[in-house]
């Protein structure tokens, strides 16, 4: 018996391949913490970071505009650029900065104000719409902008300075001029074009003051918070957490009246959706090209073989241990777990293997799998530069398949089969014999596809 825990690295992930397309994770970081008029604010620096590390860790490329790259044409421009994604990529925005509010125009406003985001070119009084990205230009760019979208806003809309906050805090607001006047009503009267499949989360609501400490902003450091300690928290789960957290950093001064971040989605569902699970992009695999996953697949669509129960998350961290929850739905027989690694042409069997043994090898009922009291686990591993998809097929046989149980004795990592035929089609056969000669064995497959961050 081994004395201590052995942990394997799935060396199971293949390139995300699509039939001429491969789905993207984009994200737009914005923050100004100093102003081309020379005002300062505490902390936007270590907002950017946080933001940042939360994001590559799932995968996506981040642009950042930060201070003097942050002006309004910037950022404008930026986000037009995002319009050459798809409906299958994810867009992640975020902005750290001065809040304001500005006469609404085309009144869509019930309180006749649309709220604005102040820029790093934002002229000294707010007299014009200078340095602004006003709400209504934020949507129709968005609207035109097809991915799945979620956006998280740090700024506030009104509010003064407060000087007795431990942390030099101040809120993030500006006042318009009394004067102020548009330049141009170009882009912001008419109609704004509705945005889909969006989430937003905001640090405070139309008339509320968000925080800026020199530790970070409140609601960023929250988000970043509890996000990292919670992976699969839902984006209400995090909304109510960042409430929390504001809550008890405001007690220490009773002059801070706490933020309550807002949540907004087109689509009620997203509420209690894990935000990992949103930010997923839409993997299509070219059946042409992994035809193994296109047999299997259609085995079980079919009804040609029987089913199992098989969860797992659909997203993890690089060196994150996987587990697997199996439920046999009332079978018993030998199991099997695969992953393939069709990019060279082979299958990895992960169990059988000699670090992980079932006494009776008959297997039947729920687990999870690796079983927690076991020596041993699987850790997800990422060779790539960003998001990698990784396939997982169980097979529960009521007779032994001698060809898959290469890898119960004598190997010190799993053993991939199969790696001297030729190419997909070859593979596929291979598969296929396996499988035909105890199909009237009764053969019960599932299938999990997941993802593993950098």
């Amino acid at each position: 018996m081994l004395k201590k825990l052995t942990t394997l690295s799935m060396a199971l992930l293949f390139p995300v391949m699509a039939s001429a397309y491969a789905p993207k994770k984009e994200a737009l970081l914005v923050g100004v913490g100093q102003y081309k008029s020379g005002e300062q604010l505490p902390g936007i620096g270590l907002d950017i970071k946080r933001m940042r590390e939360l994001l590559e860790k799932r995968g996506f490329h981040v642009k950042v505009l930060f201070n003097q790259s942050a002006t309004s044409d910037n950022v404008k421009s930026a986000l037009h650029s995002y319009r050459n994604l798809s409906s299958n990529d994810t867009f992640f925005f975020y902005d750290s900065s001065h809040g304001t509010q500005v006469p609404d125009l085309n009144g869509d406003e019930t309180d006749g104000l649309d709220e604005a985001y102040v820029l790093y070119d934002v002229n000294d009084n707010i007299s014009s719409e200078e340095g602004l990205l006003i709400d209504d230009q934020l949507e129709r760019l968005l609207a035109y902008i097809p991915a799945k979208k979620v956006m998280m806003v740090d700024t506030c809309h009104s509010g003064t300075s407060y000087k007795s906050f431990s942390r030099n805090a101040v809120t993030k607001s500006k006042r318009v001029a009394s004067n102020f006047k548009y330049k141009s009503t170009k882009g912001i009267l008419g109609a704004v074009p509705k945005v889909k499949e969006l989430v937003v989360l905001t640090a405070s609501s139309d008339k509320q003051k968000s925080i800026a400490t020199s530790e970070g902003s409140l609601f960023t450091e929250a988000v970043y918070n509890s996000w990292k300690v919670e992976p699969n928290i839902t984006f209400k789960g995090l909304q109510q957490e960042a409430t929390k957290q504001i809550a008890n950093a405001c007690r220490r001064d009773s002059d801070l009246v706490p933020s309550t971040p807002n949540l907004y989605t087109t689509n009620q569902v997203f509420v209690n959706t894990p935000i990992n699970d949103f930010l997923q992009v839409n993997i299509n695999v070219n059946p042409t090209k992994y035809l193994v996953e296109e047999y299997l697949d259609g085995l079980m669509a079919q009804g040609k073989v029987g089913q199992l129960g098989l969860k797992s998350k659909n997203y993890y961290n690089k060196g994150e241990h996987i587990s697997l929850n199996i439920d046999t739905l009332g079978q018993q027989g030998h199991l099997y777990i695969l992953t393939s690694k069709e990019s060279e042409n082979e299958i990895d069997v992960l169990y059988p293997n000699p670090y992980y043994q079932n006494v009776n090898e008959v297997w039947r009922g729920k687990f999870a799998f690796p079983n927690a009291s076991k020596p041993f686990a699987f850790q997800a591993t990422n060779n790539s530069r960003g998001l990698e998809r990784t396939v997982v097929y169980a097979i529960l046989s009521q007779s032994v398949i001698p060809e898959l149980e290469v890898s119960r004795v004598g190997y010190n990592k799993f053993q991939s089969i199969f790696k001297d035929l030729n190419g997909q089609s070859n593979l596929k056969d291979a598969v296929k014999d396996i499988l035909i000669k105890r199909k009237e064995n009764h053969i019960s497959i599932a299938k999990i596809v997941f993802s593993v961050g950098i």
